[in-house]
């Protein structure tokens, strides 16, 4: 199956094969949390009687928690937040991956590609969705939010990969589905892949994500092992 390769930049295959180490992000990337989350946000809200679109849950609760209390002072955000942890861990074990996801990693393998993981959930949460597909087994390095004294868009959990995987940052390729994984790989001096699905599309203004200036833009995941 041949998917084309939705970037923009030069002397494509020149600059991608010196790539021996690619870093994933998690949610938004290869599981798909944030629409979980949607929906856990959805039931914290419903338990305290007040309804959002999907759309207004993205924009107004879901980044800055603060910003979103002065606008909702009505609403317990702690409450919701709780709420919102315990929808999902409760369907975890349901999680679907985004297309191709797990025959990515599979066939970027076979090829002698390492594989890392940095994100910004918890370890306990990252491994029940990432155990119900089996793919803990992919990655030679996992920096989960809880064990990292700084977060992206700092480079630090990039840089601790590197060290941890004894790769270059020249040779590695960061992708992830949000500005801060490109402004921390790019700060980190390694190459980055902005990931924008079509099921993303609530989740992002990808006009926005392409300003970031990432190397590379690819909408399905598969995409990687046709130039990597």
């Amino acid at each position: 199956m041949k998917f084309s390769i939705s970037i923009k930049k030069l002397n494509v295959a020149k600059n991608i094969m010196a790539i021996n180490n690619i870093i994933f992000d998690w949610d938004g990337t290869l599981g798909k949390t944030l629409h979980i989350w949607v929906k856990g946000y959805q039931n914290g809200l419903n338990n305290q009687g007040q309804t959002f679109s999907d759309a207004t849950i993205v924009q107004d609760f879901f980044y800055e928690h603060d910003e979103g209390q002065k606008k909702y002072p009505q609403i317990d955000f702690r409450r919701m937040i709780n709420d919102a942890y315990e929808h999902l861990h409760q369907e975890l074990q349901g999680l679907e991956l985004y297309e191709a996801a797990q025959e990515t990693l599979a066939k970027l393998t076979e090829r002698g590609i390492k594989i890392a993981l940095v994100t910004s959930s918890p370890r306990n949460i990252l491994f029940k969705g990432m155990g119900r597909h089996n793919l803990e087994k992919y990655f030679s390095s996992i920096i989960a939010g809880n064990e990292a004294k700084e977060h992206k868009p700092h480079p630090a959990p990039f840089i601790k990969t590197i060290k941890n995987t004894g790769s270059k940052a020249t040779n590695t390729l960061i992708i992830g589905d949000a500005r801060t994984d490109i402004i921390a790989g790019k700060a980190a001096g390694m190459k980055t892949c902005v990931f924008t699905p079509e099921d993303n599309r609530l989740f992002y203004n990808f006009e926005s994500l392409a300003a970031a200036g990432a190397d590379y833009r690819i909408s399905n995941l598969m995409e990687l092992v046709e130039f990597v």
